[in-house]
């Protein structure tokens, strides 16, 4: 049996957003801390709504489930984070670009490199 290579892509992002859910109950001061640090009020309160979508949202993608609704709303979601990162710390975004290209033993250099490798193995599968 074939498994078509862009529902492994939306397996793949579903887990990403509910791992990062989970994650997030487990760490909720690392969450909270998260949303302070980008100077966002009621960060509580945001941060227990970025765990319902990222889990609710990561579940619907997995089992297919007004998928391209989800993928939306994860789009502007990944959208206004990364804006609004921008807004707050260019400066540092840029004085620091330069460990986007040395790879480092930390998890998050090993998920971009996953990543990369998932997305070279779907254009290969490509016809």
């Amino acid at each position: 049996m074939k498994i078509k290579s862009d529902y492994l892509l939306k397996l793949f992002l579903g887990l990403v957003f509910l791992c990062a859910g989970v994650y997030r109950i487990f760490f909720w001061q690392s969450a909270i801390s998260e949303i302070q640090a980008l100077n966002i009020g009621f960060p509580a309160i945001i941060s227990a709504l970025v765990i319902i979508l990222e889990i609710s949202g990561g579940l619907a993608i997995i089992f297919n489930f007004h998928t391209k609704k989800f993928l939306w709303v994860f789009a502007a979601f990944l959208t206004s984070a990364l804006l609004w990162m921008l807004i707050l710390s260019w400066k540092t975004l840029l004085f620091n670009a330069g460990v986007l290209f040395t790879f480092q033993t930390t998890p998050t250099d090993f998920f971009l490199h996953v990543t990369y490798l998932i997305v070279i193995i779907y254009l290969i599968s490509l016809k």
